[in-house]
């Protein structure tokens, strides 16, 4: 042991904590470099940010009255064409209630724009609403051709006062005028005005935004080139500190995890301080512990009195298995009053039992097949590459235990019966398969036992 001192003594190296220090001390130099930075931009990059912001919702508002009068149009001549009320109701919601038009314009005012912008937009909307009139003279046209309720028909509607003599029209042709104010020149040459003003306020609305956004753009790219220095900068100080971390810390952790995967020493001890001394304590210990590890892992895993695997080894096995892929059958063995033997022949002869059927379901079971001891009395068996194909195989081995047990042992241990559940699964192990198997085996419980239930 004090050989193992001295060596432990011998070990040298940069400490952790004075690369930490380091590094910190670094990083905090270069983030105040940066804030001051970002400080000198902010106000710039403010308004830069309202800049867009503004022509975004400006471009939206152009967008919104030009959408507005389109849905507008849309219904109005669809009403025409099919006499739908469904689009006089679509009509007039926009109209009346969800006004984007007038949101629009009102929106734009807030935003403080030009008074070019303004005016543009304004007259756009002025174009549409009267453009309205005609469709509301189309919509009573096409109202009285259709032979609606014009009551029910909203206010303007039923307001509009068509020309004498418009009772004596059919009703083919009262849908023709109706067409003729929705669809004819006029009606379009109000289309081409609104969708002009529209065009002239967006390009106008560019125009100005270019020239804002130039100004800025002067103003900033000084700014830019500066900051644009001073990340280079962090990124050289960053390539050697990560290459300076890589070599002290990194490939040295990553050196001792593999080796540490893999159960054998760590060499070669590289790296700061903590991680060779730590790596030396481990190659210490590891030259001491894999022997008492095995026997103590193969101890943990088998059950004391029968010698199949105890619940711990269980566990592992079927951990394992969960991730296989071919199919397995699984069983659930438990004896049959098992209490009666132990309350009437004593504990002793009721481990006996425990014993003989262990021997029982070894022998009768494949060697590559897995047995364990779950619980008091109750036994698994995982079959390997079995399918449900294989249960009269399984039935038969289930019968032949059940016939061994019927003899009588030694020691005064009694015939013996057993109740079997059996699952499947397609690939590997799941907790499903554990509880139909359990489900099965107390349904042959139930039935008396002595045999084996899928």
């Amino acid at each position: 042991m004090s050989d193992k001192g001295k060596d432990s003594k011998q070990i040298v190296g940069i400490h952790i904590k004075n690369v930490n220090y380091a590094f910190i001390m670094i990083l905090a130099f270069f983030a105040i470099v940066l804030f001051v930075i970002a400080q000198n931009i902010y106000s710039e990059y403010k308004e830069i940010e309202q800049l867009a912001d503004d022509y975004e919702r400006i471009q939206q508002d152009g967008q919104n009255v030009h959408e507005a009068s389109d849905y507008l149009t849309k219904n109005a001549q669809l009403f025409v064409m099919w006499g739908d009320t469904a689009c006089i109701d679509n009509y007039f919601r926009e109209a009346n209630e969800v006004k984007r038009r007038q949101i629009a314009i009102e929106d734009l005012k807030e935003l403080n724009a030009s008074s070019n912008l303004i005016e543009l937009l304004e007259n756009s909307v002025v174009q549409s609403m009267e453009l309205m009139q005609l469709e509301y003279i189309a919509m009573r046209y096409a109202a009285e051709g259709y032979h609606l309720n014009i009551s029910e028909l909203p206010q303007e509607v039923q307001d509009v006062v068509l020309p004498e003599g418009t009772n004596k029209l059919t009703d083919q042709q009262k849908l023709e005028k109706a067409k003729e104010y929705a669809l004819g020149d006029e009606y379009y040459a109000y289309k081409s005005r609104i969708e002009g003003y529209v065009t002239q306020y967006l390009d106008h609305a560019l125009a100005e935004v270019s020239d804002k956004r130039d100004n800025e753009n002067a103003e900033m790219k000084g700014l830019i080139i500066l900051l644009h220095i001073s990340l280079a900068i962090v990124c050289v100080i960053s390539i050697i500190l990560f290459v300076t971390i890589s070599r002290m810390i990194i490939k040295p952790l990553n050196n001792a995890v593999d080796s540490i995967s893999k159960k054998r020493k760590i060499e070669p001890l590289e790296g700061t301080y903590e991680i060779k001394y730590m790596s030396h304590v481990y190659n210490e210990f590891h030259s001491d512990s894999v022997e008492i590890q095995k026997q103590l892992k193969k101890d943990a895993e088998r059950d004391s009195l029968t010698g199949v695997l105890n619940r711990r080894g269980h566990q592992t096995v079927i951990e394992r298995l969960s991730s296989e892929t071919y199919p397995l059958a699984f069983l659930l063995v438990d004896i049959d009053d098992f209490k009666s033997v132990n309350d009437t022949y004593g504990h002793e002869t009721g481990d006996d039992a425990l014993m003989k059927l262990a021997k029982v379901l070894l022998e009768t079971f494949r060697t590559t097949d897995i047995t364990s001891r779950v619980g008091g009395d109750e036994f698994v068996v995982i079959m390997g590459e079995t399918t449900e194909d294989d249960k009269a195989a399984i039935e038969q081995k289930a019968q032949i235990i059940n016939e061994r047990l019927s003899v009588p042992g030694p020691n005064k241990c009694p015939a013996l019966t057993v109740s079997i559940g059996c699952a499947f699964s397609h690939a590997g192990y799941n907790n499903h398969i554990f509880n139909e198997a359990d489900k099965k085996m107390y349904e042959i419980k139930h039935k008396g036992g002595n045999g084996i239930q899928f």
